[in-house]
């Protein structure tokens, strides 16, 4: 059973249209008969990808070690990207995979979806595991500065628990792929 709403959203007011995301604010009225401005992201969507290449050596997990200007410095984790306009989740999944790390799914199931930051954005996360495997080849955007590593499993999950992985899509991914037994 849910919860009455204790919350009501009167309006909704642009600040900045952007490409992947708007900012916005939004009039709410609160239980207690107050309004309040409560400024937040209205998001496209992401799709994130666990690619899983069968090497002659074992199955490894394709992952991106991207430069992320944000926090000035260079982080180990999955392909992931935007979803754009109108897009279907999967699609993304497949066009990001292809352009961050080279490879092309012959198979693409999806893991589980989930809210990335819910106190400022709307923004859902979608996840796919990528099997069958073809390398065709890197299509980085022009701003994107990253390169593609091939990790076996285990050390993926040992560098989670180390928290040497700690980009939150990464983890998250990582732990219910193992909960599951896909890895």
């Amino acid at each position: 059973m849910m919860p009455d709403r204790q919350m009501h959203i009167e309006q909704e007011s642009l600040i900045h249209k952007g490409h992947s995301y708007d900012f916005v604010d939004l009039t709410v009225r609160y239980k207690d008969g107050v309004t309040r401005t409560k400024p937040m992201v209205r998001h496209n969507g992401a799709a994130t990808i666990l690619p899983l290449l069968e090497t002659p050596d074992g199955l490894r997990i394709v992952m991106v070690r991207n430069e992320r200007v944000t926090i000035d410095d260079f982080l180990l984790e999955l392909p992931a990207g935007g979803i754009d306009k109108g897009e279907d989740p999967s699609e993304a999944a497949g066009r990001e995979l292809v352009e961050e790390t080279g490879y092309r799914a012959g198979i693409l199931e999806p893991l589980c979806r989930f809210l990335t930051t819910p106190g400022l954005t709307d923004e859902l996360m979608h996840v796919f595991v990528a099997r069958d495997l073809t390398h065709v080849g890197q299509k980085l955007e022009p701003y994107e500065s990253l390169s593609v590593e091939r990790i076996e499993p285990s050390r993926v999950i040992e560098m989670v628990d180390q928290n040497v992985i700690f980009d939150a899509k990464t983890m998250l991914t990582i732990r219910t792929a193992h909960a599951k037994g896909i890895i």
